[in-house]
């Protein structure tokens, strides 16, 4: 059992190292019934006691491989009750798509949905992914071929959002040793010998060919990625930085920059700015390419006065002299509003006309709590940015400060007798989607100031 503990040990660090999982936390492993997911899900029961975690096996059937699709649900469920874990399941309605999306992506967002609806059902922390060193290679290997830049090629993080990968620093070999030792069964997926598809062809023929030449090609790309990250991370940061120092007001729906201190960036940082906001608009850019970055870093380059982009996902940009206009044209984004905070300041929510004001200071010897309700006081060693203040959304759950369990948004306006019409203009700010205030009524009980508080995260609406 030596390599069993070794990899243990090296997960448990993982875990540490990123921060994954806090005392107390609930975990959504998600569990496929392959050998990764299944080693995944049976590190963490083993650490369960020791990080005080609780665990929930979640597996969801997208029904491509009939007779193969069946015994691997019965495989994953037998494994949670033998480890004495609820199981949620879900089925693919239908796994022929149609659309823009492809049979992959489709997929994933239906997987992923299904995960996120596991982790608000049983109001959970983490959602657990078993992706490994080998997939980071491969995803890198894939990107590469593909043109991405450096965001691409920075390939899978160990953390997004509610999303965790404790295994992502161990290779496949590593993990297959590990479930031999222990004798747990596991599904072998047919669908992973297909050559049709790319993932697949890199996996089979591009990385054994590879290992010829270095060996520890798997561990050296790890260690590329993980670098690449952290120079993704920097620049994205002093994007944030500048979009917040100099754009005009931030929205999900129009973001306006001055092209005279934009022009006087370096190229890369331009890029990492265009690319953000066209992000802030519309949640996701995984249709915006290099050539769409580029094309708009030209139009603000232009000796035109004026010009016009249309990109994918019913995107526009507009050069009007002396200002780049970013327009989300999508009308379905009207109904709500989201903003992300990557720092204190002052932002303006232009749906409900209010600024949101973010700023920390010292603990005062003598605090008490804010007299005004639009002004909420949180300990912001817990309150950790970035933050996002967005509209309600049905299925919001906090704990409302003085009491001890999980109470639903919805709920408590109906407590409060709040209109509808004012609901949706209120202000909630959240912490990875969990409400740390919601404006103008109350604090969550987890971010509340105590005794052992030292700074302060100050929040308030005028």
């Amino acid at each position: 059992m030596k390599k069993s503990t070794e990899l243990l040990d090296r997960i448990r660090k993982t875990i540490a190292r990123y921060h994954m999982i806090g005392p107390g936390d609930k975990v959504i492993a998600a569990v496929s019934g392959g050998a990764d997911s299944v080693c995944l899900v049976h590190v963490l029961y083993r650490l369960s006691r020791e990080l005080d975690l609780q665990l929930v096996v979640a597996h969801f059937d997208h029904g491509w491989r009939p007779g193969e699709d069946e015994s691997e649900t019965e495989l994953v469920r037998s494994l949670a009750l033998s480890l004495g874990l609820p199981f949620e399941l879900a089925k693919s309605p239908s796994h022929m798509k149609k659309g823009l999306l492809s049979l992959e992506e489709s997929a994933r967002n239906e997987r992923y949905g299904f995960l996120e609806r596991v982790r608000e059902k049983h109001l959970a922390n983490r959602i657990a992914l078993g992706h490994h060193l080998h997939d980071q290679a491969e995803t890198f290997l894939m990107r590469l071929l593909r043109g991405s830049g450096v965001s691409g090629l920075a390939a899978i993080p160990p953390t997004r959002d509610n999303i965790i990968r404790p295994l992502i620093e161990v290779t496949r070999h590593e993990i297959e040793l590990y479930v031999k030792e222990r004798e747990l069964c596991f599904a072998v997926d047919s669908s992973n010998l297909n050559i049709d598809l790319f993932r697949n062809r890199i996996r089979l023929e591009l990385v054994p060919l590879l290992l010829q030449y270095q060996p520890r090609l798997v561990e050296h790309l790890g260690e590329m990625t993980s670098t690449l990250r952290e120079e993704s991370e920097f620049l994205d940061s002093l994007s944030a930085e500048w979009i917040g120092k100099e754009a005009g007001p931030v929205s999900n729906k129009k973001i306006s920059i001055p092209l005279q201190p934009f022009l006087a960036l370096p190229a890369v940082l331009r890029k990492k700015i265009i690319r953000k906001i066209l992000a802030t608009l519309r949640g996701s850019v995984r249709r915006i390419g290099r050539k769409h970055i580029h094309a708009v870093d030209e139009l603000a380059k232009s000796t035109q006065p004026q010009g016009r982009l249309n990109l994918p996902e019913r995107l526009i940009v507009k050069r009007t002299y002396d200002l780049l206009h970013f327009i989300n044209q999508d009308e379905g984004m009207a109904k709500g509003f989201r903003y992300c905070l990557d720092g204190p300041g002052t932002f303006f929510i232009q749906e409900i006309g209010k600024s949101l004001s973010l700023s920390v200071r010292d603990k005062e010897e003598d605090w008490s709590p804010p007299a005004s309700p639009w002004t909420a006081d949180l300990d912001s060693e817990k309150t950790r940015f970035p933050l996002v203040i967005r509209s309600f959304r049905p299925g919001d759950r906090f704990i409302p400060l003085g009491m001890k369990g999980h109470k639903k948004l919805k709920d408590f306006f109906v407590d409060l007798k709040m209109p509808i019409e004012v609901r949706r203009t209120t202000p909630i700010l959240l912490q990875q989607e969990t409400p740390v205030w919601v404006g103008g009524c109350r604090i969550d009980e987890r971010f509340k100031v105590t005794p052992s508080t030292r700074t302060i995260l100050e929040a308030s609406l005028t």
